[in-house]
């Protein structure tokens, strides 16, 4: 089936969507590759095949995840900036303080590069339990980048965030509920901290728009009404310490869509600042949270994959808003923080799979195509009649009849009335009259409502070789869109409209949705698979949570990973900087108890049994235990897919 008769490299930019959702990190090269921009269209270009390529003398296997670390220093670098920007514009006259929260991605190669890129900017991080903040007390050294702590706190995260303290670091501990604040008073007492750092988080009546909308509001999990934050500042004044109040905080939800959720909460928020602060309340910080969103489908709307703003103008609307208030409060303005984590990681990482097969809804054996017997069923016959008979002028009755004559021999087959080989025949023809259908209402400038969905009911599965809910968990749980493309053969015209479904043993592990401009895809174009040739996928922006909620579906574990920089030398090359093999099954099946040594010692010793019996030689029962110990430490994705075509 022919989908595009006219084909461009132009046209697969364009069909793809890659200039939306790529926000300038991807396009499409001379080659029909996919490239990766780091620096935007003028800056160094890596070609992915290349990447690719290179995975694949490396003998890594697939899936991979690749991770454009430049990517992620480019997108500190305009976070920063442009909050930068938007303070010089308006005159504003406090600083911005990013804070990056380790929760959306705490893989360390990527804590440190975001470190080391918002260096320049003091850059923090936020910790939301006791792990995350023992791993951040070990990373953020920089006495003047800000450590907030966020979440449920007990007696020992408290200490730990002391210990910063101590350590002469602006670590702040923001109080959720109102048994935090005596808690850590008293520690901080105890342990001789004179200067604690407090901020406080309210629970805005504001709510976030998208998907995580219910994260905000009045029904928060966290945060302080209107009265806890009263009673605060009482205890707080009871204690002498108001100086220790320094932070003002909300959050109201993930992956906000739309940009008035950000105006309203940031005046909302502004005027509880104020007032605090006209109640001698010394804040120096105001931290707006999270929520910054990803543009997962290029559409620049509401949509939940989306979002109707950049990040220039999120940066300067709330600059602007806070602005406004404190001018009308008369209260100097605070220093802003964010906490965005999405924004910065999501663009730069991606996970390459292999396609090694696909499946041809109604695929069989066409011996039903051939010229009839004689003697042929009569459902049979008629089933062949519509085929011969179908025509531009007939698609709806050919169809409503085809459907009619597949559920008459399903009825005569149940009762008994029809052999197997009858049944099959008829179910081939189906099929057929389906696909002559859907070639004929190609040249159809109008299509009748009942076979507009039949393209989709046709699509091809391609089998991909990669865990859904190891690599892109979010689709599975949230029904979360990412961009998925080929990532090379963008020089010629794609034909066969599929589904993508992993390896798992699930009926859930499989994409049939997909992003798109107006609404969402149920399926996506791609090239007829060649025997023999490899076929390359991607799925992107998936650096955002993806890897931390990963599970062990089927026992598949992480992937392996490569970590890519642009040659500073030559901007067409790059070098892999790092390269993390993905789990072995070894490592799985001892993290879930079970003893791998007496697993191999077992079936060691059965095949010498065997052996002893006579049932099998002694070299073979060596090459069988050496076979199950060597894919026992293998990787536990397929290594050597055979074509189904």
């Amino acid at each position: 089936m022919t989908l595009f008769p006219e084909w461009s490299l132009d046209k697969a930019l364009t069909h793809y969507n890659i200039a939306n959702w790529g926000a300038g990190y991807f396009t499409i090269n001379s080659r029909g590759h996919l490239a990766c921009t780091p620096y935007g269209k003028n800056g160094p270009s890596i070609d992915i095949m290349d990447v690719v390529e290179d995975i694949r003398e490396k003998k890594l296997g697939f899936p991979c995840t690749i991770r454009f670390q430049d990517v992620l220093r480019s997108r500190v670098v305009a976070l920063n900036e442009s909050f930068r920007r938007a303070i010089a514009d308006h005159n504003y006259r406090g600083a911005y303080f990013g804070v990056y929260p380790i929760k959306v991605n705490q893989m360390r190669e990527i804590v440190e590069e975001i470190l080391d890129a918002g260096a320049p900017y003091h850059m923090g991080l936020e910790a939301g339990s006791k792990a995350e903040l023992l791993t951040v007390l070990g990373l953020n050294d920089d006495l003047d980048a800000l450590t907030i702590c966020n979440g449920y706190k007990d007696d020992q995260y408290l200490k730990l965030a002391l210990l910063g303290r101590k350590l002469g670091r602006k670590v702040i501990v923001v109080i959720e509920k109102l048994s935090e604040l005596p808690a850590y008073l008293n520690l901080a007492q105890d342990m001789g901290v004179a200067e604690p750092m407090i901020g406080l988080r309210a629970k805005l009546t504001t709510r976030g728009a998208g998907k995580w909308e219910h994260s905000g509001g009045d029904f928060a999990k966290f945060g302080l009404t209107t009265p806890e934050i009263i009673k605060v500042c009482t205890m707080l004044r009871e204690r002498k310490m108001e100086g220790a109040l320094k932070l003002f905080h909300f959050h109201v939800g993930s992956q906000l869509t739309d940009i008035r959720t950000v105006k309203n909460a940031v005046r909302e928020g502004a005027r509880i600042y104020a007032k605090l602060k006209k109640m001698g309340f010394p804040l120096d910080y105001f931290d707006v949270g999270g929520g910054l969103g990803v543009d997962y489908d290029g559409s620049r709307t509401t949509f939940e994959s989306s979002m109707n703003y950049t990040m220039e103008e999120y940066c300067s609307d709330v600059i602007y808003q806070l602005q406004q208030i404190c001018e009308a409060e008369n209260v100097p303005p605070p220093n802003v923080v964010s906490e965005s984590g999405r924004a910065l990681v999501a663009h730069h990482s991606c996970v390459i799979m292999n396609v090694f097969g696909h499946i041809e809804i109604g695929e069989g054996e066409q011996k039903s195509l051939e010229p009839p017997p004689k003697d042929e069923h009569e459902v049979v016959r008629e089933m062949r009649e519509t085929l011969q008979a179908l025509s531009p002028k007939n698609l709806l009755e050919s169809f409503h009849d085809a459907v009619a004559k597949k559920d008459e021999a399903l009825q005569r087959f149940s009762l008994g009335f029809m052999s197997l080989e009858d049944r099959a025949k008829v179910e081939n023809l189906f099929w057929e009259v389906l696909r002559s259908i859907l070639r004929l209402q190609e040249r159809m400038t109008q299509v009748p409502e009942d076979l507009q969905r039949l393209q989709d009911a046709l699509a091809d599965q391609y089998l991909a070789n990669f865990s859904l809910f190891q690599s892109a968990p979010d689709h599975w749980a949230v029904k979360q869109l990412f961009p998925i493309v080929p990532v090379h053969r963008f020089d010629e015209r794609p034909t066969r409209e599929t589904t993508i479904v992993d390896i798992t043993c699930d009926s859930d592990g499989k994409i049939d949705k997909f992003i798109d401009l107006k609404d969402v895809r149920e399926t996506l174009s791609l090239h007829s698979l060649r025997p023999g040739e490899p076929y390359f996928l991607g799925v992107f922006l998936v650096g955002a949570y993806q890897d931390i909620m990963g599970d062990m579906h089927n026992l598949f574990g992480r992937v392996n990973e490569v970590h890519v920089f642009c040659d500073d030398e030559d901007p067409e090359d790059y070098y892999i900087e790092e390269i993390i093999p993905g789990d072995p099954i070894i490592e799985l099946v001892t993290r879930l108890q079970y003893d791998p040594h007496a697993m191999m010692k077992k079936i060691k010793n059965a095949l010498e049994q065997k052996v002893k019996e006579g049932a099998m030689k002694p070299k073979e029962s060596v090459m069988l235990t050496d076979f199950y110990e060597e894919v026992m430490r293998g990787y536990t994705y397929l290594t050597h897919a055979r074509s189904l075509d």
